[in-house]
């Protein structure tokens, strides 16, 4: 069925090619179809279909009292009870047709062309009585009737042998899908029955739906009427204009999502849903209702409806992905959650593998409403997933890495670490990265990969901070003042600052060296606050220098000495003149 009511706003909109493609946003649903000029007696009987009889009497008499309402209010402005009548009778006809094994998506459009050619054939065929086709009574009669076919013809009705629909005698889904073929062979036989309207698909092809009355397209210019690729050039002409429409609405959406706004946050990611936003309103709802109203048949038809909803099933995909995405971000944005720290990494991470998820499954749905292969599309995702995969093995490494990050959590961002002889602060852990700042200042950025297998120590994780050091007296010194310089160790060391009450300091008389007697001292500071155990060393340091001094006790320097002779092994005198 090919017409639709749509709003009042439309009526005549379509008188010239410019105000109707001004008017393109605002259509509504609109459809198609015409019929014989035969009218029925009970216009709104349901379809019957008991019987190959019964299946070509109801589309017959439903197509030929459709045609004849499209002709009895074709000229003036159509009403509400036509359009009612209308649709009830494209319905019932429709229902004879049996479109098991078309997409979706695309049964409306197969079912309008079908329905079309294959009244015009049946019109230029020589039809048998009806009472010589099988009907009710010998079905009744346990006739056990599974097809039966138009003598002299390929045109079959079938019994539906499963679903909600067993048992009925529809037109063949051969039928169907060879009805165009069946009409191209028969379109220069003269009718055997005079039809309201000659030659539909041509009438098809230069008028519009229900609320575009005939006598508005009958006064458009001729030109606009002319037909080039299956459609009116009117036809083209606002689907320029459509087109043209939503290209501007895209380009200012787009404009839109370029302002300015923090690169990863909520309202970033809402202002990027313009695009998608407008494509899915245009998709949705404005060009299907629009290529219905202006009442586009064929091909032409068929593959922009299927267009539409590849469309749609994407945009509707790509708005999941940033909604989810954004959901994401703000939950990070929280105060408990460090925008650059492991848990908002988590997060986005767990955000996007949603994200993910939704996309393919909304793809998929996508897939199988346009009428795609399925289990071709699965194998051709399963092999180009392995190539992908084998050809990013290293970002897989990288990810699969993180995952171990996220798990053991052994560095956060904030705390100083090191790895791999780098020393310095993590900066941001991301799905294939993690940066360092070093002490020097340099930014070094290190693979998850390998992060995730290193040895890293976690500095800022310390309870404490040791040190050890040794003493260097030389030799020589009295067992006395040996014992005199370990008690001032002691002493000194003695609960110093930052000291713990299961950590005492230790100094031990440790070894001999050929040059010096060592003493070993070991003191632990906490809290772990570096530059204040830095502050302590140095105070430390100084009092056993002050405190060695006043006892007399000398510390050993470090001796070695370098010696310059020539070839002849004579020893050369560096003095200066």
């Amino acid at each position: 069925m090919r017409f639709r009511v749509t709003y009042p706003l439309m009526l005549g909109a379509l008188r010239t090619v410019s105000a109707a493609s001004l008017s393109i946003l605002v259509l509504v649903v609109g459809c198609a179809g015409f019929v014989e000029a035969q009218s029925a007696a009970y216009p709104l009987e349901p379809a019957v279909t008991s019987s190959p009889r019964e299946t070509f009497q109801t589309f017959l008499h439903s197509e030929e009292a459709m045609w004849a309402l499209v002709l009895g209010e074709g000229s003036d402005e159509r009403s509400a009870d036509g359009f009612q009548k209308l649709m009830e009778l494209d319905a019932r006809a429709k229902r004879t047709l049996d479109l098991h094994g078309v997409a979706p998506e695309a049964r409306k459009q197969t079912a309008d062309d079908a329905a079309v050619h294959l009244y015009e054939v049946l019109m230029r065929l020589e039809l048998p009585p009806f009472d010589q086709i099988p009907g009710d009574e010998e079905i009744e009669a346990g006739v056990e009737l599974e097809r039966w076919t138009l003598p002299h013809t390929e045109i079959t009705v079938h019994r539906v042998t499963d679903g909600p629909r067993e048992g009925e005698y529809l037109f063949s889904p051969e039928t169907v899908g060879r009805v165009e073929e069946f009409y191209k062979r028969v379109k220069e036989l003269p009718y055997r029955r005079k039809p309201p309207i000659e030659h539909v698909d041509s009438f098809l092809q230069v008028y519009g739906g229900w609320d575009i009355p005939i006598s508005s397209i009958d006064s458009l210019p001729r030109w606009m009427r002319n037909v080039a690729w299956g459609q009116a050039l009117w036809k083209w002409g606002v689907l320029v204009g459509a087109f043209g429409i939503v290209l501007i609405l895209l380009i200012g959406a787009y404009r839109v999502t370029r302002r300015r706004a923090e690169p990863r946050s909520a309202r970033r990611y809402l202002l990027s849903l313009a695009v998608p936003v407008v494509l899915l309103l245009a998709c949705v709802f404005a060009l299907p209702r629009l290529f219905e109203q202006i009442l586009l048949v064929g091909d032409v038809a068929k593959h922009l409806n299927l267009f539409m909803t590849a469309i749609a099933y994407l945009s509707l995909a790509w708005v999941a992905w940033i909604l989810i995405l954004a959901a994401g971000e703000s939950l990070v944005s929280r105060p408990r959650v460090g925008a650059e720290s492991l848990d908002a990494s988590l997060i986005r991470l767990t955000a996007r593998l949603i994200a993910i998820g939704a996309v393919i499954l909304l793809v998929f749905q996508g897939a199988t409403a346009i009428g795609l292969p399925l289990v071709g599309l699965v194998a051709s995702v399963s092999i180009g997933g392995l190539a992908v995969a084998l050809a990013a093995q290293d970002t897989l490494k990288n990810l699969l890495g993180s995952l171990m990050i996220f798990i053991d959590r052994p560095y956060r961002v904030g705390e100083r670490i090191v790895a791999g002889g780098h020393d310095g602060v993590v900066e941001y852990i991301g799905l294939r990265s993690t940066r360092i700042r070093q002490l020097d200042g340099a930014l070094t950025s290190i693979p998850n990969e390998q992060m995730a297998t290193m040895d890293i120590e976690n500095i800022e994780r310390r309870e404490y901070i040791r040190r050890k050091t040794k003493l260097r007296i030389a030799t020589g010194t009295a067992r006395e003042e040996v014992e005199r310089a370990l008690a001032i160790v002691r002493e000194i060391l003695e609960d110093h600052e930052g000291m713990s009450q299961d950590r005492p300091p230790r100094v031990y008389f440790e070894e001999f060296n050929p040059d010096s007697l060592s003493i070993v001292l070991f003191y632990w500071y906490a809290p772990p606050d570096y530059w204040a155990f830095c502050a302590l060393g140095e105070r430390i340091n100084l009092e056993i220098v002050r405190r060695f001094a006043e006892a007399g006790i000398k510390l050993a320097p470090p001796t070695s000495t370098t010696r310059f002779t020539t070839e002849t092994d004579e020893q050369l005198e560096l003095t200066p003149k």
